[in-house]
């Protein structure tokens, strides 16, 4: 999808989205694709630039409740804006503290000093496919679906346990809908620094979940083209004869798998070491 900048294509977006090919209608459950232009509003490049008002989205959802159908669709567009401004709420009291190592301190975590493997993350060559190929998105076009961004995220701090600081970086380097209240605070949150449980990602099962056929990762890591659907998520695991087959050899055609350090953070409201068994959803901000 081609992101042009202006009032006029955002609002364009917004009834050629919401209204003439009537997505919203549809949004709850199309919301966590990443593969396509529809699956999601993406009106967050033009409410991170304010060419687009939250205000203008919201009457626009009010209208099209009135005019077609109220659902859960309207609904959870409706709540995801909400987020948007809790993040900003949530920077305009932590001010400083959003930026540092272990957010407002409600939680500790040791991170570890690893170049290497952020480069493998930064550059979509963990050996992980999701991962790898929301990587490859980001750097390409300057979007990620809010499905990979709770994913790499995730991955970053608490699989690789490297600080999360970093990869926030990287989002405000690349997104093209970067603002500073959502990125860092979504950051902070996946890092599991905001006192509540950890939410961990199982990359695999989320991969099968949102991406079963393999069709996004085979787009944005096409050395992944020809192996087989039911090793695509975990190329690993393909015995030689069939990496070769595949022309998808294990360490020389894509990258060995980076090994997790994952270590739950301690402190937090609800103790230490409290944290939820990894997950198919999250909160995330609106698109």
């Amino acid at each position: 999808m081609e992101f042009k900048g202006g009032e006029t294509a955002a609002i364009e977006r917004l009834n050629g989205w919401m209204f003439e090919r009537d997505m919203l209608r549809v949004y709850k459950s199309t919301r966590n694709g990443m593969l396509g232009a529809d699956y999601s509003s993406k009106f967050s490049a033009w409410l991170a630039c304010g060419c687009l008002s939250p205000r203008t989205v919201y009457w626009s959802c009010q209208r099209y409740e009135k005019e077609r159908v109220s659902n859960k669709s309207t609904y959870w567009l409706v709540f995801e804006m909400l987020w948007r401004d809790y993040f900003r709420f949530q920077a305009a009291r932590l001010q400083g503290k959003l930026f540092l190592p272990e957010g407002e301190g409600l939680v500790t975590q040791d991170w570890v000093d690893d170049g290497q493997g952020f480069q493998a993350w930064a550059h979509g060559r963990t050996g992980w496919p999701l991962v790898d190929a929301n990587m490859r998105e980001l750097r390409a076009t300057g979007f990620m679906s809010n499905r990979g961004r709770q994913n790499v995220a995730s991955f970053l701090a608490l699989d690789l346990r490297i600080d999360w600081r970093r990869g926030a970086s990287v989002f405000e380097e690349f997104l093209l809908d970067y603002d500073p209240a959502s990125n860092w605070g979504n950051w902070a949150a996946a890092a599991g620094l905001t006192g509540g449980r950890v939410n961990r990602f199982n990359i695999t099962k989320q991969a099968r979940d949102y991406d079963s056929q393999g069709e996004y990762v085979k787009h944005w890591c096409p050395e992944l083209n020809d192996v087989p659907v039911h090793f695509v998520h975990e190329p690993w695991k393909m015995p030689p004869h069939v990496q070769k087959a595949a022309q998808c050899e294990i360490g020389k055609h894509y990258p060995e798998p980076v090994k997790t350090r994952f270590k739950p953070p301690e402190g937090g409201r609800q103790g230490p070491g409290k944290y939820a068994p990894p997950r198919d959803d999250s909160k995330g901000k609106g698109r």
